[in-house]
């Protein structure tokens, strides 16, 4: 749900109910994680996703009804063991061969829990909410840790990551674009205020105008933080990497030939900078990309690849499930 909270704020802010499908429980393979959520807004748009295709047809079936009757409703979807069961057969499922719970709840704008929540998320604040799961009160906020007496799902929204972006180049505007598409907050960082504007970079969080070591020094970093340098400025380049993995981020890439690569790491070197193992350069996954749009792409598909601990390489050559994330029924 809390991926969702500016669009569900704005709906709700308007005075208007929506109602939200949330995944509360998963086993085996399936597209999304538990804590997914599709909403279904005024007028029967549908923002969000939980699996796609059927199921999610049902399920808007199901939030038309819980709108309707504010009676919140427990759905599961998976294939049934028995083959010869004809209903089961045609009946809504993940095709991945996963079972997931769906809690499909209404939500108005005087419901004061949910709608905090929310905004807490919204403005990058973590938070959590809890929900019965038990038949008798389903759907409804447990104050955690008082809990209830049957089963309990606790929704939790973190502090957004960062990602540093250092040089407002064309390549930085179609990186900034994509990061925030993928829940980033965005810094970008650039000495000269001409091409760091609000017209370039409406996506980004942040833009500070400012000598690029001094600035990076000076904003948090951590093992979720990405700091992306495609500034290819020999005067500041190596400092900021070596700023960059002396604080643990989590993903530090530079953009530049190998031959400039090779440079840079003679400076790495004199400067004594741990970990220069862990500096992407040349930056990105290699899928033949030119253009700035798909520079993005690839350097952000290398942040993934690097934050999950996956190869990058093509499903059609590995083996075993397609999605590593698996989460149990409780």
């Amino acid at each position: 749900m809390f991926e969702l909270a500016p669009r569900l704020l704005a709906a709700l802010d308007a005075g208007d109910p929506v109602v939200i499908a949330t995944a509360v429980a998963m086993t085996g393979s399936a597209p999304t994680g538990v804590g997914s959520s599709m909403a279904v807004l005024p007028g029967g748009q549908v923002v969000g996703t939980i699996s796609g295709g059927c199921v999610e047809g049902a399920l808007f079936d199901t939030a038309e009804q819980v709108l309707e009757t504010g009676e919140a409703v427990l759905e599961r979807f998976g294939f049934d063991d028995d083959p010869d069961d004809v209903d089961a057969m045609w009946a809504p499922a993940l095709r991945c061969g996963g079972r997931v719970e769906v809690l499909v709840r209404r939500v108005r704008p005087d419901d004061a829990d949910v709608v905090d929540a929310l905004r807490l998320a919204a403005s990058g604040v973590p938070t959590s909410l809890g929900l019965s799961l038990d038949p008798s009160t389903l759907g409804a906020v447990v104050h955690v840790p008082d809990g209830c007496g049957g089963r309990l799902f606790v929704e939790r929204a973190d502090v957004r990551p960062r990602c540093i972006v250092v040089g407002a180049v064309e390549f930085a505007v179609a990186l900034t674009n994509a990061a925030a598409v993928l829940g980033y907050a965005v810094t970008v960082v650039d000495p000269r205020p001409v091409f760091l504007t609000d017209e370039r970079f409406p996506a980004a969080d942040e833009r500070i105008v400012g000598w690029p070591t001094r600035v990076v020094e000076a904003l948090p970093v951590d093992a979720t933080t990405a700091v992306v340098v495609l500034s290819h400025d020999d005067r500041f380049d190596a400092a900021v990497v070596d700023s960059a993995l002396r604080r643990g981020a989590g993903y530090v890439g530079a953009m530049g030939s190998r031959t400039t690569n090779a440079r840079r790491m003679a400076e790495l070197r004199a400067l004594g900078t741990p970990d220069t193992d862990r500096l992407r350069s040349p930056i990105g996954l290699d899928i033949g990309a030119t253009t700035p749009a798909e520079m993005a792409v690839a350097i952000m598909a290398e942040v993934i690849a690097v934050r999950t601990g996956a190869g990058g390489g093509a499903l059609v050559d590995g083996a075993g499930p397609i999605h590593r994330r698996e989460v149990s029924t409780s």
